[in-house]
């Protein structure tokens, strides 16, 4: 089969340009379907043992100030430009598939049924309740955390195995986190996961970077 051809847009020299840019279409994308969901989103039956995951407040910092921290390290750890051009290729494909799916089939988590604590000032309450009034309980299925941790990850497989495997600790963490400041149902991280792992194999299979 012959492979789809795509242009090397992203160097060592221009990332601190299109970074920020991707970063902003992949804001809008998920703030403008967020608006959409959000009005009509159904929830899903939430098995026992997910029931019984503990409400931990403080891992917050981890689904809200780790995961950038790690996004960005990935971004600027990467130096194959090839691995690096289809892992934000594929970054794009991802957002837009993901946020097709919030649109057309919104889901929602039902946070009333994990309250923060009244009374509580501390740092985390604060962030915590920062975090819900600007991101609603939609956009659930697939997660975005979820799927941009293991697809940047997975950019380091043929790199670095070093940096892969730390990269694949780090979303796993991540991916927990989703769980402990119950922001997301199992099913999300599922999906997240298997939509970052096609979209890694489809790169690797069917699509050429031509440099340059």
């Amino acid at each position: 089969m012959e492979k789809i051809v795509l242009k090397q847009l992203i160097t060592h020299s221009n990332k601190n340009i299109y970074i920020p840019l991707l970063t902003g279409i992949f804001m809008a994308f998920y703030s403008g379907s967020g608006a959409i969901s959000a009005q009509n989103a159904a929830m899903l039956w939430m098995p026992k043992f997910e029931e019984n995951i503990p409400f931990m407040i403080w891992t917050i910092w981890i689904y809200i100030v780790f995961y950038p921290v790690y996004l960005i390290w990935a971004l600027y750890g990467f130096r194959d430009e090839i691995e690096m051009n289809k892992t934000l290729y594929g970054f794009l494909i991802l957002t837009i598939i993901s946020c097709t799916i919030f649109i057309l089939l919104p889901i929602s988590y039902p946070r009333e049924l994990f309250p923060l604590p009244l009374g509580d000032d501390s740092i985390s309450v604060l962030i915590f309740k920062l975090m819900r009034a600007a991101d609603k309980s939609s956009n659930c299925l697939p997660s975005l955390h979820v799927g941009l941790c293991y697809l940047f990850g997975y950019g380091f497989f043929k790199e670095s195995k070093r940096k892969f495997l730390l990269a694949f600790c780090a979303s796993t963490i991540i991916s927990i986190s989703t769980l402990t400041t119950k922001q997301h149902y199992i099913y999300d991280i599922i999906a997240g996961f298997i939509l970052a792992s096609l979209i890694y194999f489809f790169f690797q299979k069917c699509v050429e970077i031509k440099k340059a």
